[in-house]
C-alpha cells in the first residue's frame, strides 16, 4: 500500500484555451497585474531554473521563497519545488495543471504537495493558510483570462 502524499488541492473551470491560460501562467513579469496571491516571480520557467517568488496569503504575512522548476510540460504542467530550513524539514512542490475540456474550456488545477518531518504538525493548517490563497489566485486567473 502506497503512502498518500499530503497536499492542498484546488481547481476551477476557465472558459479559455489551454494555450491562453499557459501563456498567462508563464508570463511571470506580469503576475502583479492580475494575481493578488503570487504577486511576483523572478526567473524563468525553464526546467531546473531557479525562481524567487513573493506570495501574499489571505491570512498572514507576505512570504518570500526560492524554488527550482522541476516540471514544464507545455500547456499542461508547470511545477517548482523548494524547502524551508532543509528538505527533510519542509519541502513543498507547487503545481499548476491544465486539463483541456474543449477548445475553449479548461480545468485549472492548482495544488501543492508536501514532504518533511514538520508535516504531521502543520498539515491541519495548510488548507486554510495555503488553500485560501490558491482559491483567490484561481479566481484572479479566471477573471483575467476570460476578460482579456
Amino acid at each position: 500500500m502506497s503512502k498518500k502524499i499530503p497536499q492542498v488541492y484546488t481547481e476551477i473551470i476557465i472558459q479559455a484555451s489551454k494555450e491562453k491560460v499557459w501563456n498567462v501562467l508563464l508570463d511571470f513579469q506580469n503576475y502583479s497585474s492580475w494575481n493578488t496571491f503570487i504577486k511576483k516571480i523572478e526567473g524563468n520557467s525553464d526546467l531546473s531554473e531557479k525562481i524567487k517568488a513573493k506570495m501574499f496569503p489571505p491570512f498572514g504575512l507576505p512570504l518570500e521563497f526560492e524554488g527550482i522548476i522541476c516540471q514544464n510540460i507545455p500547456n499542461k504542467i508547470l511545477a517548482w519545488n523548494g524547502y524551508i530550513l532543509a528538505r527533510w524539514f519542509f519541502e513543498p512542490t507547487h503545481i499548476f495543471e491544465i486539463e483541456e475540456k474543449s477548445a475553449n474550456e479548461i480545468l485549472f488545477i492548482h495544488r501543492e504537495e508536501y514532504k518533511g518531518c514538520s508535516i504531521p504538525f502543520i498539515k491541519f493548517m495548510l488548507p486554510t493558510l495555503v488553500g485560501k490563497g490558491f482559491e483567490v489566485m484561481n479566481k484572479d486567473l479566471k477573471k483575467f483570462v476570460e476578460e482579456n
